[in-house]
């Protein structure tokens, strides 16, 4: 079967000592542009929330759980309750920021929650829900393999408006630092290769020097300001991982990059599925969750939603107009403008149209 992104992904090769890594996940923010009662990495994307895709993401390249500290703060209690919820038992601890001091205070803060003395820490952000584990394992992989003190995912957009600027020596090409849109010139506006925020440190090196870094005029410590301090070293030792798509850890902060998020992540899972053997009529309005398993040879029809612990067999048709939650559809099996939730239907069955099967008073998933 198609294993669809997600529950029990198994971690990447990779060649970097994992052991001694931990991962610091920024989930502090308020979100006020979200406009919602729900923290903004709450907030579902394709059936999970952004926060779960992130840490799947840093799970996903072999950073365990115990080595993660999630930094939280405005409605702190509903998103250690959402992680305890997803993952009961997993081991992630939980750092608070009282005070949204910038990123770099939010990963001082996270530092008495860091477990032994790892070699590096990865700072990723609650809010980019299509962050891959193929590229946390990029970024490791860049920074062990270079051995720089600080490095930076990066990538070239067309309108770079709003982002952080990757300044460069023009002659030698090492990142000397990175400034802000706002605090931009003319000239380094032009520049159109944006930091990401998404990077990786010496943590000896960091915990050192971090502590030294002056806030802002807005009373704010950057972690970018690390950049510019490590480019200062002889030789300069700041390395990046230049993605095509850098948009894949770009933060979701309004209700429309969060629509936008939802269609690339659902495209990639569809993708992931047609790339298993499946057939889908029409890409575009098959709506999917990780997790799902499909065989080969399945036909997904138009208008198709496959939520929960789906598993479907090979040879099955499923749509036009089907919902299936939790559902088990045996090999050859066909379902028809139908609604199926926590039933199981026998292989080479036919169901529809316009059945709505469920167990009755929350039972145990019978057969059909």
């Amino acid at each position: 079967m198609s294993s669809l992104l997600g529950d029990g992904a198994e971690a990447l090769p990779s060649s970097s000592p994992l052991e001694s890594v931990t991962a610091v996940v920024l989930a502090a923010g308020s979100g006020t542009r979200m406009r919602s009662c729900l923290h903004k990495v709450l907030h579902p994307v394709v059936g999970r929330t952004m926060l779960w895709h992130v840490l799947e993401a840093v799970r996903g390249a072999g950073v365990l759980p115990s080595s993660t500290v999630i930094v939280v703060g405005d409605r702190a209690d509903q998103v250690v309750a959402s992680v305890d919820q997803d993952r009961p038992g997993a081991g992630y601890a939980f750092a608070e920021q009282a005070e949204r001091l910038g990123t770099g205070h939010a990963t001082l803060v996270a530092r008495p929650q860091v477990k032994g003395n790892p070699s590096t820490i990865v700072v990723a952000y609650g809010d980019t829900p299509l962050l891959q584990a193929s590229t946390v394992d990029r970024l490791l992989r860049t920074h062990h393999e270079t051995g720089a003190l600080v490095t930076l995912v990066t990538g070239v957009l067309d309108d770079p408006s709003g982002y952080g600027r990757i300044v460069r020596d023009p002659e030698t090409g090492f990142v000397t630092g990175i400034v802000e849109h706002r605090d931009a010139t003319p000239q380094q506006r032009a520049i159109r290769e944006i930091n990401s925020g998404f990077s990786a440190f010496d943590a000896t090196w960091m915990w050192a020097n971090l502590p030294l870094v002056p806030p802002a005029p807005n009373g704010e410590i950057y972690l970018t300001a690390l950049a510019e301090l490590a480019s200062r070293e002889d030789p300069p030792r700041v390395a990046t991982t230049v993605l095509e798509d850098v948009v894949e850890t770009v933060g979701v902060n309004t209700r429309l990059q969060l629509a936008e998020a939802e269609a690339r992540l659902r495209q990639r899972l569809v993708l992931q599925m047609i790339d298993g053997g499946v057939t889908c009529e029409d890409p575009a309005t098959v709506y999917l969750e990780p997790g799902i398993d499909v065989g080969e040879e399945t036909v997904i029809r138009a208008n198709t939603h496959l939520r929960g612990r789906t598993r479907i067999g090979r040879g099955c048709i499923i749509g036009p107009n089907a919902i299936l939650t939790d559902a088990t559809i045996g090999d050859g099996a066909t379902v028809v403008a139908s609604v199926i939730d926590g039933v199981a239907v026998a292989p080479g069955a036919s169901v529809g149209p316009f059945s709505n099967l469920a167990p009755p008073g929350g039972a145990l998933p019978r057969h059909v």
